[in-house]
């Protein structure tokens, strides 16, 4: 993905025949498919309207999650993918939902197994087989979840924690950045989604609510291990500490934090693209 990661403070941003200008740096469109903007940025419609007629996808968000927009391209795709989602999710969501599941549980387990910590998979993925409905594999996951975090946030000093998992607001630094890397993710997965021709808001595994991508949701299960492996590092190599981080209705990375860890994530992007791109792929199969 060639994203373009706009995140400072009183920045303009237009457009120049075939190039995006921000500030005075001219980046031509071809370089770019995802323009991810945080915070407040002047940016005019007539410019989003170019932007988007080069089937470049913009990304809002606000640096507290509680907002967020996609704005794409108008141009419809795929739509006979779009009908098969639709009758997958319609009839036979199940199937499709105990194969996320699995791959969450099993990712999960192995990124505790490499801190010694061992979870036995085969009665939990023996009741995943026999689930017949979405609310008891919502259960299976919602049990496990709570004993996997338990583990989790036994890796960190207690001062990065209240020792569980807190989300609206996150009430301290770890829930902060995973809150934060899970937004982005699942974010950019629905803009991932939209370009393979899939409709974001009809999940599997997940319920279609509102504005929720329910199979945004969906896909971030199967990388949310990496996420978590990804903030244990950045926190053991110390690239962001607690005065990176501020108290306002609840516990937030500063703007100096996040600045410090674009970069990291770059390159983290590049590591989970080709498991996302993958079960994307075999999502098609699946229909």
């Amino acid at each position: 993905m060639n994203i373009i990661i706009i995140d400072k403070k009183d920045t303009t941003i237009k457009t120049d025949n075939q190039t995006l200008v921000v500030d005075s740096q001219k980046i031509p469109f071809r370089l770019i498919d995802t323009l991810l903007i945080v915070g407040t940025t002047a940016l005019k419609t007539s410019d989003i309207t170019k932007i988007t007629e080069q089937d470049i996808n913009i990304l809002l968000l606000s640096y507290n999650y509680t907002s967020n927009a996609i704005i794409t391209s108008s141009s419809t795709k795929s739509a006979q993918l779009k009908l098969a989602q639709y009758k997958a999710a319609s009839t036979t969501p199940i199937r499709i939902a105990r194969e996320i599941l699995s791959q969450k549980i099993l990712s999960h387990v192995n990124h505790l197994k490499a801190h010694d910590i061992l979870i036995e998979t085969d009665e939990i993925m023996q009741k995943i087989a026999n689930a017949n409905d979405l609310d008891t594999l919502l259960g299976i996951e919602g049990s496990f979840s709570k004993r996997y975090f338990g583990h989790y946030f036994s890796l960190f000093p207690k001062v990065l924690h209240k020792g569980k998992r807190s989300k609206r607001p996150p009430l301290d630094p770890l829930n902060a950045l995973l809150s934060w890397y899970y937004t982005l993710l699942y974010n950019i997965i629905a803009i991932r989604l939209i370009a393979y021709g899939f409709e974001p808001s009809i999940g599997f595994l997940h319920r279609p609510f509102r504005s929720h991508h329910a199979l945004a949701s969906d896909i971030l299960e199967i990388v949310r291990a990496d996420i978590n492996a990804f903030v244990e590092d950045i926190f053991l190599q110390k690239l962001v500490v607690q005065s990176d981080f501020t108290k306002k209705g609840g516990v937030y990375l500063k703007y100096e934090g996040r600045k410090k860890l674009w970069k990291p994530f770059r390159a983290f992007l590049q590591t989970i693209e080709p498991k996302i791109d993958q079960f994307i792929a075999d999502l098609r199969g699946m229909l």
